[in-house]
């Protein structure tokens, strides 16, 4: 049967669309790529005050020679697309909740591209930011700011969310403003493939935390935790976060999916243009029509499937979420760790094997160790870190088969992890009680951007 490609306006077929969608993402082994989503904080050099809306629009400007489309909202651009001299799609910038600089780069085969491409972005932004006296820094969570600080992006979906998860978990409001993550796209070839990748990307997600973890401080403090923003989406809406329910068993099917999807509460649907708030309704309550007075269309699947936050979720890709913001040198090695394990059948299976099966409240359990002690957290008694070795090493197995010549950019993990055992905030951490002498502008200075 042929590929179906959707519009955004066609009528949702329930019956066999879904089903559908996911299979005709699939792509043959030799067309998978990665994609990374990589946030940033900004601050103003001088009092380390957060950006404000009008600044972030200014760091926008500055990409304006490389814009080719763009979306207003308010007044402000909170999107754009990005394009080189010669035409070639480079990659995307987006607007969190508080503000956070998000760069998605276009999906490449070769790990050195994106490398380049984030190269790029990175000096470009640099440059930006030394022109209007902005600093932007690489962290899991603002290391300086309190919730009160922050300066809230007038896009109209958060002002649909902002409200409604207020309600739902003491930090939501955190997680929105607060927190910046890595986070890394793979492809899949079939369904049975999807299943087997989307587990490990959720099983092993609480692993790559504490490998990645880089946000041990808030408010100028150390916080008592090694990733504060894993801890502040332990206490973020439990409907739409975690792990998602059917990664954690063997049962993964499409209309299981579908069904788990269904019962998330919907945010909104966009029409002409507006956003309708729809905050509450189950998407399924939506497909039932429910009385509502739009028609569901393809548009409201993709747009509901973007706002479930769970440590992978699916889209025409897997999107694998668990993992702080850091350097340059940190997020290619979270490309080539998940590139390594995902890519290749035996790393694949020994990823699968690799942990043992938990329920939802063991896996959050974890969750809350790996937040605050991060490789030294424990899973049945055995620390994490044995774990995380074994996982880069079978990463470096992958990789060495399917790309080779990328298996340098596993070094880093190897320094850290297997040889000294620590993550990016023990560094941190050690530093801040030591040299530092409790400055919270060390901290600024080492997380920072700078030009390359």
């Amino acid at each position: 049967m042929p590929p179906v490609h959707f519009g955004p306006t066609d009528i949702i077929d329930r019956a066999s669309d879904f089903a559908r969608f996911f299979a005709d993402s699939g792509k043959p082994e030799s067309e998978w790529a990665v994609g990374v989503e990589v946030e940033l904080f900004g601050f103003t050099r001088d009092t380390l005050q957060r950006i404000t809306p009008p600044q972030v629009q200014t760091v926008i400007d500055g990409f304006g020679s490389q814009i080719v489309n763009q979306t207003e909202e308010n007044g402000y651009v909170t999107e754009a697309t990005l394009a080189s001299p010669a035409g070639e799609q480079e990659g995307r910038l987006t607007l969190e909740p508080g503000g956070q600089i998000e760069f998605s780069g276009a999906h490449r085969r070769s790990l050195v591209e994106i490398e380049r491409e984030l190269r790029g972005f990175l000096d470009q932004l640099s440059a930006i930011g030394e022109a209007n006296g902005i600093v932007f820094i690489a962290s899991g969570f603002d290391p300086v700011r309190s919730i009160t600080d922050q300066s809230w992006i007038a896009k109209r979906r958060y002002q649909i969310m902002r409200p409604y998860l207020k309600t739902r978990g003491r930090r939501a409001w955190d997680m929105m403003t607060r927190t910046a993550a890595t986070q890394v796209n793979l492809d899949y070839r079939d369904l049975e493939d999807l299943a087997r990748k989307f587990a490990v990307a959720t099983r092993m997600a609480p692993i790559a935390a504490a490998i990645f973890a880089n946000s041990p401080f808030q408010e100028g403090k150390l916080s008592g935790y090694k990733s504060t923003r894993y801890a502040a989406w332990l206490e973020t809406d439990p409907d739409r976060t975690g792990p998602f329910p059917l990664a954690l068993d063997d049962g993964f099917s499409i209309p299981r999916f579908i069904d788990e999807v269904s019962a998330v509460p919907m945010f909104f649907v966009r029409r002409d243009g507006q956003y309708i708030d729809y905050s509450g309704h189950s998407f399924g309550e939506f497909l039932g029509h429910c009385s509502c007075p739009q028609t569901p269309i393809f548009q409201d699947f993709t747009d509901h499937l973007s706002t479930i936050f769970t440590e992978a979720r699916l889209k025409p890709h897997i999107e694998q979420r668990s993992i702080d913001s850091g350097s340059l040198e940190m997020v290619m090695a979270a490309l080539a760790f998940w590139k390594g394990l995902m890519y290749h059948a035996e790393a694949l299976d020994g990823a699968l094997k690799l942990l043992p099966r938990m329920k939802r409240e063991e896996f959050l359990e974890l969750q809350r160790e790996v937040a605050r002690h991060g490789l030294d957290a424990k899973l049945r008694g055995d620390k994490v870190i044995k774990l995380a070795q074994a996982s880069i090493e079978l990463a470096r197995s992958g990789l060495e088969r399917v790309a080779p010549d990328e298996a340098g950019y596993l070094d880093v993990l190897d320094q850290f992890v297997i040889r000294e055992r620590i993550c990016p905030a023990d560094i941190l951490i050690r530093n801040f009680t030591g040299s530092w002498n409790g400055d919270i502008r060390k901290v600024i200075e080492h997380s920072q951007v700078v030009r390359l």
